[in-house]
């Protein structure tokens, strides 16, 4: 039977209304690297993915699902869907933090002077399902931080349950190289400039020892 993997991808839009949304920058291009590196190792992949450019997703062929989702909500719903029976877990979405406590189901109009939000917090879906994983589950994180990078994500290991999260910054957005530190533990290591392609294959080839594989 197939090894059953994961991966959650790419942003999450939050919608102010109809038109508007909360975002980032995320092209899935990480996650679309992943389940190549993985369909490669044989993996079964579910791939939960919020909206990019469909020339980012990952052609799975038969070795697995693509689900599609807009809101952080909506990605959490899916990924309890599929983390039950899958070995392996990982986070690599950039899910919005916050989304609007009233969405407006009109159009809001450009003349009003001032806009003024009430933002609610989204729910963290790595921390949720690391609070759920089985003994024999491994999860693995990205963090991406503008300062206090190696403190931050170690904490956000430790607190998140996770096997090992991988942390990177803002010049990763969108780009086919950047920078990558691995935490475990048994700490740190600097993997300096990577593509995208050969960090995901560095990723899968640890996950694969950690799962004794």
């Amino acid at each position: 039977m197939s090894r059953r993997l994961l991966i959650l991808s790419g942003p999450t839009h939050e919608y102010l209304d109809p038109v508007r949304f909360f975002g980032n920058a995320s092209s899935g291009k990480m996650g679309a690297a992943l389940a190549h590196a993985a369909r490669n190792d044989h993996w079964y992949i579910d791939f939960v993915t919020g909206p990019v450019h469909p020339s980012e997703l990952p052609d799975l062929d038969d070795t697995g699902r693509i689900h599609s989702v807009v809101s952080a909500a909506d990605m959490l719903q899916e990924a309890k869907k599929w983390f039950t029976n899958a070995d392996a877990i990982l986070f690599a979405a950039a899910v919005a933090d916050y989304t609007p406590t009233e969405p407006s189901t009109q159009k809001r109009d450009h003349e009003q002077k001032q806009l003024m939000l009430s933002l609610t917090p989204t729910i963290d879906i790595a921390a949720y399902l690391g609070r759920q994983k089985k003994s024999d589950q491994i999860t693995i994180g990205f963090a991406l931080q503008t300062h206090n990078g190696e403190q931050k994500a170690e904490q956000k290991r430790i607190q998140k349950k996770l096997n090992a999260i991988v942390l990177n910054t803002p010049e990763a957005i969108g780009k086919d190289k950047a920078s990558y530190q691995w935490f475990d533990e048994n700490g740190n290591i600097d993997w300096s400039q990577l593509d995208k392609t050969t960090c995901a294959s560095r990723i899968m080839s640890r996950l694969s020892k950690m799962m004794q594989i």
